[in-house]
């Protein structure tokens, strides 16, 4: 299951599970107060007739004389015995005290309560296992959906490629004839719908694939070039030594591409992007674009400041940095620009 589909499971299941058992507990509740009071009833009905006759089994029975402050049919209570005071039979001036061990009064309420809670227990067993078949059978279609879905934009993806590469093949071609601005800019245009389809391809992902050694400052060369050649106004800036990282390097690559490319989409006219690895192990992106309205946002799948792209290249970042264990920090002002932080220390080998 993806992450999507755990979540919405669990609050199903939550949701369906906590309703029933606020309902289940209260009706238990309710039935354990009369099943309380039932035993209050019943012990007063055997005090009653232990009364009338000389078998009191369980009770302790005396004649005392008429006291009036006592008042009849009523129970009293103290530490050693709960009793109740009856009209005698034999005499108007004595009444007969029935009592009964107030031990054997909390035992009968413990086992009520016992008998009560595992009455409940096994309700509380059968509700969860309905809660989860309930839980399956509401994420089925949404399930179901998200599998379409996906497999939809698969095969478009898979379509994309013959087009694209086609364009790829031609442009490198026209570009040995005609090397002009123009041709750089439907290179970049080509190498731009190229990396918006390995975005979508890296967001259907759920698992990090293979990780490997691979030299960083190569691979951030060759992703700026690929980058400047898409945008040729923005200037780069470049200052790092040559370090070996180990980790799933297309997801990396995802990561710097989707970073460079805002940089570069949401700056200003002649503006510049730094690429700095500071103390060998935080890799430092700045630009000098518009900045972020709301940068704790930038992160949420589909949200945008602008009409442009998805909305969800920064949301694959952050997907893909917690997978690889890369710390990342956004620090932006608007009119000034943003600088991206990523602390790679758990990848560098060197």
């Amino acid at each position: 299951m993806k992450k999507v589909e755990i979540e919405s499971f669990i609050k199903s299941f939550l949701l369906f599970f906590i309703s029933l058992t606020s309902v289940i507990w209260f009706l238990f509740y309710q039935s354990h107060k009369n099943s309380l009071h039932n035993l209050e009833d019943t012990l007063f009905t055997q005090m009653q007739i232990a009364s009338l006759g000389n078998n009191a089994q369980n009770f302790k029975k005396i004649i005392i004389p008429r006291d009036k402050n006592i008042i009849l049919n009523t129970f009293y209570s103290d530490n050693q015995e709960l009793s109740a005071y009856f009209a005698s039979r034999d005499s108007n001036e004595s009444l007969v005290k029935i009592s009964y061990p107030i031990k054997s009064f909390n035992y009968d309420e413990k086992l009520i309560f016992k008998q009560s809670l595992e009455k409940f227990l096994k309700s509380l067993v059968i509700i969860f296992i309905i809660s989860i078949l309930f839980s399956t059978y509401a994420l089925y279609p949404y399930k179901r959906y998200l599998k379409l879905t996906d497999e939809f934009i698969k095969d478009i993806l898979h379509d994309f490629n013959t087009p694209i590469s086609t364009m790829r093949l031609n442009a490198s071609l026209l570009k040995k004839k005609i090397d002009n601005k123009n041709m750089q800019r439907i290179e970049g245009g080509i190498e731009t719908v190229l990396n918006l389809q390995n975005n979508l391809k890296e967001y259907l992902e759920d698992d990090i694939k293979k990780s490997e050694k691979f030299n960083i400052k190569e691979v951030i060369t060759q992703r700026v070039e690929f980058i400047q050649g898409a945008f040729p106004y923005i200037h780069f800036n470049m200052s790092m030594e040559e370090k070996i990282i180990y980790c799933y390097k297309d997801g990396f690559v995802r990561i710097i591409d989707n970073i460079l490319s805002n940089a570069c989409k949401y700056n200003k006219k002649d503006g510049s992007v730094s690429v700095i690895l500071r103390d060998d192990r935080v890799l430092e992106i700045k630009d000098t674009g518009n900045g972020i309205k709301k940068p704790k946002k930038i992160f949420n799948r589909f949200y945008k400041e602008t009409s442009r792209g998805l909305g969800i290249g920064l949301h694959l970042v952050k997907k893909l940095s917690k997978k690889m264990q890369i710390s990342l920090h956004v620090d932006s002002n608007i009119g000034v620009g943003t600088t991206f932080e990523l602390d790679l220390s758990k990848l560098i080998l060197n």
